[in-house]
């Protein structure tokens, strides 16, 4: 990772370049913000926090893909045609490990520290990346709900950040007619937010809601960048089978 950083941009959402390594963008790691040590830590339990993690750790940078490059480059990587029976998740460790050393040390949205998971989509709407929407997805002013938190970095070393602000949930939903309520055919999108148990029960009676979902495609951000078929398929499969079945 380097240690500079272009601007923040307007309304405190921060580019797409961090200036970081040039390998995490060649993967698909194309969106970035940060946060102090102290907002992190207020945010995760507390075998996530940096005394524990990483002491000394200075920010804590928050790491997305954005679009469909992630998963075209994951389908080129070793991982792909491997065994593993969590491809995805050893593509994105390998890249952010390499890319976090030696200043730094990544944790991942799949993993428990003391038992715990952390609140990877607050991460990012404190790391600026977007804002909590209807659809119960972190929503990016670009790529909207085409965004993937996968990774945050504790690092040591400087970064020439602006504070970030961080938006409020439901900022791009408010004034928005919601026609990504009216695609869901499971009427998992009702006035009062996001319904998973409705969506999780009609994904798994519907084929067709299985492999794509009609609402994320109806939302009015970031429609040019939907993940490819083949990408959104293969998330929405590996969805399905590590959901809570219903009861």
């Amino acid at each position: 990772m380097s240690s500079s950083a272009e601007p923040a941009a307007p309304g405190g959402v921060r580019p797409v370049r961090l200036g970081l390594d040039p390998a995490l963008e060649a993967n698909g790691f194309n969106v970035a913000g940060a946060v102090s040590i102290e907002r992190y830590d207020g945010l995760v339990p507390p075998r996530w926090r940096a005394a524990v993690r990483r002491p000394g750790a200075r920010h804590a940078i928050v790491l997305a893909a954005g679009g469909p490059d992630f998963f075209r480059a994951f389908r080129r990587s070793p991982e792909a045609s491997g065994r593993s029976d969590h491809p995805v998740d050893d593509f994105a460790r390998r890249i952010v490990d390499a890319a976090a050393r030696p200043a730094g040390t990544a944790s991942y949205y799949w993993q428990r520290h003391g038992g715990r998971y952390a609140d990877f989509v607050e991460l990012g709407r404190a790391a600026g990346l977007g804002s909590p929407g209807r659809l119960g997805l972190l929503l990016h002013p670009e790529y909207g709900p085409w965004l993937a938190i996968r990774a945050v970095v504790l690092w040591d070393r400087a970064l020439e950040l602006a504070p970030s602000a961080a938006l409020a949930p439901g900022a791009f939903c408010a004034e928005c007619p919601a026609p990504c309520a009216g695609a869901c055919p499971g009427g998992a999108l009702p006035s009062e937010g996001f319904d998973p148990v409705a969506c999780l029960g009609t994904r798994r009676q519907r084929s067709d809601c299985a492999v794509r979902c009609a609402a994320r495609h109806a939302c009015v951000i970031g429609g040019e960048h939907a993940y490819d078929p083949d990408g959104e398929e293969y998330f929405g499969r590996a969805a399905l089978r590590e959901a809570v079945p219903v009861k």
